[in-house]
């Protein structure tokens, strides 16, 4: 009986050695387990997304009308009396509300003379620059105004220009942990192409914010000409005509002067073989005569 308990004790002293031991075993293959991936692999995992969510467009922000953004053109056109006098009053609205002129044209013709001014206003001072501009202008040949609200693309131009930035500053990390040649050569490749789809962004945001910040308005002003004489006046239009078509006809003549010298060359044979023609007819008369 003593003997049966001695063994039964030894048998599950061992047992519960045995345990610990296959513990220990998986413990110890726990330990010697391979470490997670590197950390380049998980900045380029990141670059990927990064890239794909670019390009979804960020929605529009939808706060107060402060808040959006419109580009303002207009243009209007107006018969004067004394052009000197109104160029004068535009130009001098130009400088007040410290604007600029991109644009100014002058042209004549034998009953008018006519001017082209287009001027850049800062956006808040459109509406002041242009009573001032026109003061004393009662009746406008044409006058539009158009304000469009360009708040969705102004938000996607800026969210696409900073996610690329980030994209640039991932690519530049990668680029301090390459490994060798190819991998630098890999990464420098991607930084061109993301730093000029950067710089593409950049001019089309800036032509959007000057856009946004100066509004364009085109004046068109004229002044007719009354002249004494009509007749005069429909002589020198038709003098001018003339000038015109005798300008036209020497353009054609010199673009088909091949085919007109093939034609005098054609009609100098033809006349030559006349001339033969004729003559052998005359001897053979002579000789039967």
């Amino acid at each position: 009986m003593k003997a049966l308990l001695s063994i039964s004790i030894m048998w599950l002293m061992l047992a519960g050695c045995s345990g610990p031991k296959k513990d220990d075993g998986e413990a110890a293959y726990m330990v010697e387990a391979p470490p997670p991936p590197p950390e380049q692999n998980e900045t380029n995992e990141s670059v990927v997304n990064e890239e794909e969510s670019a390009a979804e467009p960020a929605p529009p922000k939808g706060g107060t009308a402060t808040d959006r953004k419109f580009i303002k053109t207009g243009r209007i056109e107006f018969e004067t009396e004394d052009a000197v006098a109104t160029r004068k009053t535009i130009m001098a609205s130009v400088k007040a509300s410290n604007a600029y002129v991109s644009r100014d044209d002058e042209d004549r013709s034998s009953n008018s003379v006519s001017y082209t001014i287009v001027v850049h206003v800062p956006a808040a001072r459109f509406e002041t620059f242009l009573a001032s501009a026109t003061k004393g202008v009662t009746d406008f040949r044409e006058k539009s105004i158009s304000n469009e609200d360009v708040t969705a693309q102004y938000v996607d131009t800026e969210s696409r220009l900073k996610t690329k930035k980030d994209i640039e500053n991932r690519y530049r990390a990668l680029l301090t942990k390459a490994n060798n040649v190819k991998e630098i050569l890999e990464i420098e490749r991607e930084l061109g192409e993301i730093r000029t789809d950067i710089e593409a962004t950049e001019a089309q945001f800036r032509q959007l914010n000057g856009d946004i910040k100066y509004s364009t308005l085109h004046i068109v002003f004229f002044k007719s000409i009354e002249t004494s004489s009509p007749f005069l006046t429909e002589i020198a239009d038709a003098f001018k005509e003339g000038v015109g078509n005798l300008r036209a006809f020497t353009v054609v003549f010199v673009a088909v002067w091949p085919f007109a010298l093939l034609a005098v060359g054609v009609v100098a044979v033809l006349d030559w073989w006349r001339k033969k023609r004729r003559k052998a007819l005359k001897q053979e008369a002579s000789k039967l005569s």
